[in-house]
This record gives C-alpha cells, structure tokens and sequence, in this order.
C-alpha cells in the first residue's frame, strides 16, 4: 500500500495532526496493535524535533512537530511508504537506496534551512531500515550450521556488515551534520549581530527621550528608529525579554512626553493669538500718530513683535496677518512719501557740507610757527564742526562720504595740533580721558536706587577724580560741572528717600511692636480652625505692616517670630500650616536690603529645583502602581499612594511660598 503519494513529493505527504489522529489513520487500515517507539528518542514528546514512529507490516509512519516555519505552524506528519505497491516484499537494501536516494535529492537543495527538518526525518527512516538489515542478517546468521566450536575457542558471533548504502549514508549524513552546524552559527552570528543593532536602536530612543525641549521635532525620527527596529532579526532567545522591555518602556516614555507636549503647544498657540490680536488692536491706532518718526519706529517696533510671535491657530493666521499688515505698510507708506519729498534737499545740504570740508582743508594747510596760535586755530576748526552739526541730512551714501573726508580733516588738524603740545597736552589728554570716563560713570549711576552700592562707588570716583589733577583750561570746568551735576542728582534724591524712608520705618516699627504685644496677649479658643484662621490673619497684618529700621530689624523678627511660635506650638499646627505661615517672615528678609534681588532669585530657583524633583518622583510612583500584581501588591500601592499625597502636599506647599515671594518682590520693587 502506498500512503500519500502524489502529494508533495512521491512518497511523502505533509498532513496538519498530531499522536491520536497518527494512531487513528494507522487503525484505519486495519492492522494490529500499534507499536510505539519511545517518545525521547530525539526529545521530549512533540518538542523541537520529537518524531513519534509508528510501525506496522509494510506502513512506517512519523508523526512530527516541525519548527514553526513560513509555511505552517502546525505539527507535521511525513508518512513513508515502504514502496510502491507490492514494496513489503523489497528488501532491506532497495529500500536504503531508495532513501539515499531520497536524501541526496533533498541535499542538493543550497538552502539548507529549507529541508533540514524533512531530511532529519528521512535519516530516521534510513536507521529504521537499517535495523532491519541487520535483523535479516542477523537471522541468516543464526540458520546456519556452524560445527561447535573447540575446547578453547571463542565461538563466531554475529557482526553487521554494513554496505555501499550504508557507507554513502553515513557520509551524507556527516556532510549535512557540517552544513547544519555552519547554518546554526550563521543564525547565532546574525542574532548577535542584530542584537548589537538593537542595542544601538535603544540608545538612539533614549536620547530622543531625553531631549524633552523639542519632542515635538522628534516624531520622523522616532518613526525611523521605530522601522529600523521592526527591521531587525531574531537576536539571541536569552537577550530577548530585557531587550524587548527596555524598547517598549522607552516608547512609552516617549509618548508620555509626546502628549506633554501636545498639551503645552495648544496652550502656546491660544497665547500667541492673543499677543497677535493685541498687536492689530495696536497697529490700528498708527494713522492717529502724526509724528512720522514715532509712527516710523512704532510700525516696525510692531512689526518686529509680530515676527517674534510663535504660530497661532491655522484656521485664523490669514486673517489676522491680513488685517495687521494692512495697518503697518499703511503707515510705513506714509513715512515713505515724507522721506520722498525731503530728499530734494539733500543737495543743497551736500554742497554745504562740502564747503565745510575744503574750509578744514584750508585751515589744516595754514603754516603755525607760533604754538600760541594753536588755540585760537583750534577754535576756528571747531566752529565749523558746529556749523556742521547745523547742515541737514544730505542722503545716506553722500552724507558718509562728506563726513569720512570731513571727520578725516579734523582728525589729522587736531593731531597736529596734539603733536606741537605732546609733553604738555599728553599728560593733560590722559586726564581728560579718564575724567571723561568718570562723568559718563557718574551719569550712568545719576538715576540710580541702589543707595549704598552706588554712594559708595561716588565717592571713589570723587578721590579718583582729586587725585588726577587738572585736564586743562578748557575742559577741566566742563567736564567737572558734568560730573558734579551727577553726584548731586544722586545724592539729592538719597537724601530724600533716606528722610522719607526713617519716618516711614519708624511708625512701621510701632506697628510691628504693636501688633507683637497683641498676638503675645492673644489667647486660643480652643476652635483649631478659627484659632489658625486668627494665627494667618497675625501673619498677613506682619507681612502688610511694612519695613522696619535696619537697626532693630532681627530684634523685631525674632520678638515676633517668638510669639508666633509659641501660639503655634499651643494650637498644634500641622507643620504645612506653619511652614507656609513661617515663610512670610522669610520673605520679608529676602526682597529688602543689599544683595536682595540675588538672594530672591536664588530662593526661587531652589524652590523650582524642588519642584521638578517632586514632579518627577510622583511621575515614577504613578508609573510603578501600574507594575505590581498579586500578592502583596495592595499594600505596596497603598504606600505608594501615601508617597504620592505627601509629595503633592510639599508641592502645594512651594506653589503657596513661590507665590507669596513673587508678590513680595512686586511690591518691593514698585515700592
């Protein structure tokens, strides 16, 4: 009987079933019981390569689970004929001829991926029927008549004589033993390969992750490594789940901050709308400005902040870009036709400017012999440096050119004049020159509210200025009066502030005191939440009360700081309560007196720092309450959740003390 043939290859039939339907199809044809070879012969039952051989008269049929390959993922059975019909009566040898013959056409096939299963299997086949060779031989064997053997000798025992067939099985089977080994560590080489290569892949998604600033920008570049991914083979089983895991929390990291993002974006858009409607609203009122160069510099001034703006919603943008521009090139219009009808005069303008320069260019070529006369030349020179500044705009390329050839004649006529008086003018230049310096210091410093800072650095630059000496006749009045003017205007408007301030701190001062003898008189009812209520009220009327006199400043604090701990302490205060309470006294330290500004900042860039921290923590405690299951995992969420509260509490906290700093500043500064 032949089984399968004509499916597939002849001989061989590939059939989707597993034990019983194997069992079930040798029934079938009516034979006896079934013997069943051991399971384990290559394996655990049904593993990777777990034949389960089945035999019976001229039918020898292999129930095999193959490895899952593209064509099927089902368990295969290969059933094998013992020939064509009428084969049980072939012998042992036709049949290994057979097989070989079989094997060697498979072996031909370069892929050997492709048909390694099926000829492991005609292998065991061939075995198969080589044991019945060598039970014919061994039959044959003990029919014949052997005369018994002498006193002493060793009787003839059996041996296997294997022949062509088997020699030429035993061969292939070694040749395809090495191409299996080759194929398998090609397979490994490559799974390592593509492990490093997805090793890579996940250090390019952490650092994707990582850049938070511009995830938005990140999306190409994620769905790159994503494909690149996806791209790469097999890597090796072991490596596998860390792998795979470390890839997929990192997507998810991703997408976390993908969506923050999203979120800020379309708060930036709404934002950046409103800056743009507020532009328009004042761009439209350009054509009330008469004056051209304040509506000049107002247009382009608008015009720059709508440049700066970031997007807005799409659906508006033409709108609104319409409607702006509209007002800005009006105005802008208008300016150009102003400018159009003055540039008539740059030519009158020109040519006087240019008689300007052959008159220093006369005065220049007069020969001095008399240094005396230097100065009544010099003055000569510098009217008409005056009458210069007096001639009008004479158009941007001709109006620089008058005056490099101007500024060049002047410069090379006081360089001469300079030259006559080196050792006299050299030491008096210097001088100049630095007490030039300090009267543009002390201007600078003139508007000044840093009081000690700049009292202080005044009064180095008056020794500074003593101790110079004279800049000459006729600068050394001048660029006094400069410098004086300075000084005064500062230390005028210190003198003022520092009078008003000393009777404001004062009656601050009786306040403070006041209101400390009230809260060291108050007693507590006993209600918690109105006796907290009266404590805040304490801290807010402190707070409001103002600025005291350096002087008693810490004795002040302290003396209140006592009395409010003390009415804490008795009322039982949670410490939140207490802390954010407390911190108004902080406050008050850190927006007033020298160096405040920095130490603000450096409160608030602390506070910030914590902030970031707790909001990062309650991120990873939220995320690791998602992790735990089964036992034991309620209450490792419970305390993760006792975590998150008293994290968030801390943060609500910081936002209450930001807040409360940012408004002391506000005030300190229009104060």
């Amino acid at each position: 009987m032949v089984v399968g043939e004509g499916v597939g290859k002849p001989g061989w039939v590939y059939i989707p079933l597993v034990e019983k339907l194997a069992q079930d199809l040798v029934s079938l044809l009516g034979r006896s019981p079934i013997r069943q070879l051991p399971a384990n012969l290559l394996g655990g039952p049904f593993g990777p390569r777990a034949p389960v051989s089945y035999l019976r008269g001229d039918v020898q049929f292999f129930a095999h689970r193959a490895e899952a390959t593209a064509d099927s993922a089902h368990p295969i059975a290969i059933c094998k004929p013992s020939g064509t019909p009428g084969a049980s009566k072939k012998n042992a040898p036709a049949m290994k001829a057979e097989i070989n013959q079989r094997i060697a056409a498979l072996l031909e096939n370069p892929e050997i991926e492709a048909v390694r299963v099926e000829v492991r299997t005609a292998f065991e086949v061939y075995r198969d029927a080589r044991e019945k060779d060598v039970t014919a031989q061994r039959e044959a064997f003990d029919k014949e008549e052997r005369p018994a053997p002498e006193p002493g000798e060793e009787p003839i025992r059996f041996t296997y004589t294997p022949d062509e067939e088997d020699e030429r099985n035993d061969g292939m089977y070694k040749a395809f033993r090495e191409r299996e080994k080759a194929w398998r560590e090609k397979v490994a080489a490559e799974q390592r390969a593509n492990l490093d290569l997805k090793k890579a892949i996940l250090d390019k998604l952490q650092a994707l992750v990582a850049n938070e600033e511009h995830i938005g920008k990140m999306f190409d570049a994620f769905n790159a490594l994503n494909e690149e991914w996806n791209a790469v083979g097999n890597v090796p089983g072991d490596q596998y789940r860390d792998l795979h895991d470390n890839w997929h929390r990192l997507k998810d990291e991703f997408f976390y901050n993908v969506n923050i993002y999203k979120q800020l974006q379309e708060h930036d858009l709404q934002v950046n709308l409103k800056k743009k409607e507020d532009l328009i609203a004042q761009a439209s009122q350009l054509e009330a400005v008469t004056d051209l160069k304040e509506k000049e510099m107002l247009a382009r001034s608008y015009m720059k902040a709508w440049f700066d703006v970031g997007p807005s919603p799409r659906e508006t943008y033409q709108e609104l870009a319409d409607t702006f521009f509209g007002h800005t090139r009006a105005a802008l219009d208008a300016v150009k036709a102003h400018y159009d009808s003055i540039r008539e005069g740059f030519k009158k303008n020109l040519e006087a400017k240019l008689a300007l320069v052959e008159e220093v260019r006369n005065l220049l070529e007069e020969e001095i012999q008399d240094a005396a006369a230097w100065p009544a030349q010099a003055e000569k020179v510098k009217d008409v440096q005056k009458r210069w500044k007096m001639v009008g705009f004479a158009g941007r390329k001709d109006d620089q050119e008058a005056w490099e050839q101007f500024r060049g004649l002047c410069d090379l006529f006081f360089q001469k004049r300079d030259a006559a008086f080196a050792d006299v003018r050299a030491a008096q230049s210097k001088v100049k020159e630095r007490k030039q310096a300090i009267a543009q210091e002390a201007a600078a410093l003139a508007d000044s509210t840093d009081w000690k800072a700049t009292s202080d650095k005044l009064i180095a630059l008056q020794k500074e200025w003593k101790e110079l000496g004279s800049a000459g006749p006729r600068d050394e009045n001048k660029l006094w009066r400069k410098f004086r003017g300075a000084c005064d205007q500062f230390f005028t408007a210190r003198k003022a502030i520092y009078a008003d301030r000393d009777k404001e701190h004062k009656a601050n001062l009786k306040k403070k005191e006041a209101l400390i003898s009230e809260i060291e008189a108050f007693a507590l009812s006993g209600n918690h939440t109105e006796d907290l209520k009266s404590l805040k009220a304490f801290s807010t009327r402190w707070a409001e009360s103002g600025h005291v006199p350096r002087r008693v400043f810490e004795q002040v604090v302290d003396r209140y700081r006592t009395a409010m701990d003390a009415k804490y302490d008795a009322l039982g205060a949670k410490r939140s309560e207490r802390s954010v309470e407390a911190y108004k006294n902080r406050v008050d330290s850190l927006v007033k007196g020298e160096g405040a500004e920095h130490m603000a900042r450096k409160e608030e860039r602390m506070m910030r720092d914590k902030m970031d921290r707790l909001r990062k923590r309650v991120a990873q405690y939220e995320n690791n309450m998602g992790i735990f299951t089964g036992k034991g995992a309620a209450s490792i969420m419970a305390d993760l959740q006792k975590k998150i509260e008293a994290d968030k509490r801390e943060m609500d906290e910081i936002r209450k003390k930001l807040k409360m700093l940012r408004e002391a500043r506000q005030a300190n500064s229009e104060g």
